[in-house]
């Protein structure tokens, strides 16, 4: 087979011309022999710029033009179009292919025996492992200490001398040997172990990222859903800036559970008394301190279940900072220096307006801002209806709520006036749907002949009616 390879010494690769093709009528290959015959001299030019000839390139199936054959990258006649490489170019690039990758691998070569050299210095301690082993072992079997490939290293690293024996020589005893040889696998081990603790530790560390992001994004989301509620239906600005985790302490928990439960109950009966003075208003929590979050606390978690219920305390702007400091007290007990302010008809106690009677709460509410403090109250009523009417602990009016233990009730959100005017100066009332038409025309007034006639009845005034009576005595007698 001519694989077109006469004159690839002289010329190399980017020098190496179409001479031949692989399947080439005999008249064609005998005008290649004679173009590679031709003279430059006589043709006045360089021997590198004598090419073939028209007749002869212009008769090349596979060169596809006359200047193109000097391009080692030319893939074939039609160009990028049909992409039709030939087979000359291909064994070109297969050839050059086959240098490259010899000269890569000698430098691969090279740069395998320097690390190779390297990676024996790291073994070490593994053929020290190795010794031990085999001391352990001959020891024990009652022969000398076997050549094992810890000595084929050392041998590796430091040619044999008459000073240096070949094997090195180890005084440990058998029981030495074996604890040794645990030490070495003990750690092999705990290396083990330790990693994979690592990564398990680091995946469900960041498992429990990913989910404590996702609840954080799902609580600022139904924050910021719950506040343009309440301002669109009752223009009331929630002030209740939750830290960037989410509630993190019980009490924050509690006090953002009952405003997504109990927030559109009491914001409806409030919202009535605000907009009246034609402002909007806000709400917000009431800072507490420590103490008086646990006693609440602490009161809940003695409580059944549903007990927590909404309520609305009316008090004096000056009151706030008492409040906030101590929380609400009953007046006078254990010489707290509260005292009684509005009177105590139902007893001394703190008392608390129902939800639906916002009203009451606004009379006692006095101050420029007018604040009503909404309370998280834990009422036993709400577990046993029937049986607890009065108690010793609460009493109940059909408005308010009287508790006489001071644990029971905590302000949870301080409700106040605004300086924007409100828009509207009462809440809009629902609006109510149209009763459907009817379908069937209401029935006519039925005609024809009364046969019940209506008695004729003449009205006379009180003189007649006296004179008229008389004359009908007087007929009797």
């Amino acid at each position: 087979m001519d694989l077109c390879l006469d004159g690839f010494d002289d010329l190399g690769f980017d020098g190496l011309g179409p001479s031949r093709g692989w399947s080439m009528k005999r008249g064609h290959r005998k005008r290649l022999d004679a173009a590679s015959c031709r003279n430059p001299k006589k043709m006045g030019k360089a021997s590198e710029e004598v090419g073939l000839g028209r007749s002869a390139a212009k008769r090349s199936v596979n060169s596809g033009s006359r200047n193109l054959w000097r391009d080692p990258t030319y893939l074939g006649k039609y160009g990028s179009d049909y992409h039709p490489q030939t087979r000359r170019n291909n064994l070109r690039r297969r050839m050059r292919e086959a240098v490259y990758e010899s000269e890569e691998l000698e430098s691969d070569w090279e740069d395998c025996i320097v690390l190779s050299l390297e990676h024996v210095g790291s073994l070490e301690a593994k053929w020290k492992y190795l010794e031990v082993a085999s001391a352990c072992s001959s020891t024990t079997a009652g022969f000398d200490t076997a050549s094992t490939a810890s000595d084929f290293g050392w041998e590796f690293l430091e040619p044999t001398t008459p000073s240096r024996p070949c094997t090195p020589k180890i005084d440990i005893s058998p029981w030495q040997a074996a604890l040794r040889r645990a030490e070495l696998t003990a750690k092999e081990y705990a290396q083990q172990s330790g990693q994979a603790e690592s990564r398990g530790t680091e995946a469900s560390q960041r498992r429990r990222r990913c989910k404590r992001a996702t609840i954080v994004k799902s609580i600022q989301a139904e924050m910021q859903k719950l506040a343009q509620e309440l301002r669109s239906k009752y223009q009331v600005h929630l002030n209740y800036d939750l830290p960037s985790a989410g509630p993190t302490t019980p009490f924050e928990k509690l006090r953002w559970k009952f405003l997504k439960d109990h927030a559109n109950a009491f914001c409806a009966s409030l919202s009535v008394q605000y907009l009246r003075c034609g402002r909007q208003w806000n709400l917000k929590p009431t800072p507490l301190p420590q103490a008086v979050e646990d006693r609440f606390l602490s009161a809940c978690a003695r409580a059944s279940e549903g007990e927590l219920q909404p309520a609305l305390h009316g008090t004096d702007m000056s009151n706030l900072s008492s409040i906030y400091s101590q929380g609400l007290l009953i007046p006078g007990e254990r010489g707290n220096g509260v005292r009684i302010a509005n009177g105590s008809v139902h007893g001394v106690g703190i008392y608390t307006a129902y939800v639906k009677d916002a009203s009451l709460s606004w009379l006692y509410s006095r101050g420029e801002s007018r604040p009503v403090l909404v309370c998280g109250v834990l009422d036993p009523r709400a577990r046993k209806p029937a049986s607890h009417r009065n108690s010793g602990q609460v009493a109940y009016t059909h408005s308010a709520r009287i508790f006489f233990k001071d644990d029971l009730v905590s302000p949870l959100f301080e409700a106040s006036l605004s300086s924007i005017p409100a828009s509207s100066c009462t809440v809009p009332t629902p609006t109510v749907a149209a009763l459907p038409p009817r379908i069937l025309p209401p029935d006519p007034a039925k005609a024809g002949p009364r046969t019940r006639l209506r008695p004729t009845v003449t009205l006379l005034n009180s003189a007649q009616a006296f004179l008229a009576r008389r004359a009908a005595r007087k007929r009797q007698t």
